[in-house]
């Protein structure tokens, strides 16, 4: 911690209120903008909060979904790594004829 914030008066609770409210506006705002602009991508969230919030992940639906959630995330991640490695080999010549006939 620097010695300037620690110069700096701890902020009151009306101050965290404050904040608190402009967070909650901008919130808001957000949310209100995504319902007109992308009201089906609104609709699938709201869908899957209220899943979570009703406890539908400890269920054996919640479960599956989340297995294979996972499953697609980390088959997602490995091709993205795949794709970046041939990318970056093709950047540094090792990919094209051209570059093995420089070497």
């Amino acid at each position: 911690m620097s010695a300037a914030r620690r110069d700096e008066p701890a902020p009151t609770v009306a101050d965290v209120f404050a904040a608190l409210g402009e967070a909650t506006a901008a919130l808001g705002s957000l949310v209100s903008h995504l319902v007109q602009e992308e009201p089906a991508l609104a609709l699938a969230a709201a869908m899957g909060a209220g899943f979570i919030a009703g406890g539908g992940l400890t269920s054996p639906l919640g479960t599956t979904l989340m297995n294979r959630g996972v499953r697609a995330a980390v088959a997602n991640l490995g091709t993205f790594a795949v794709l970046e490695l041939l990318r970056r080999g093709r950047e540094d010549g090792g990919g094209s004829p051209e570059g093995a006939r420089a070497q």
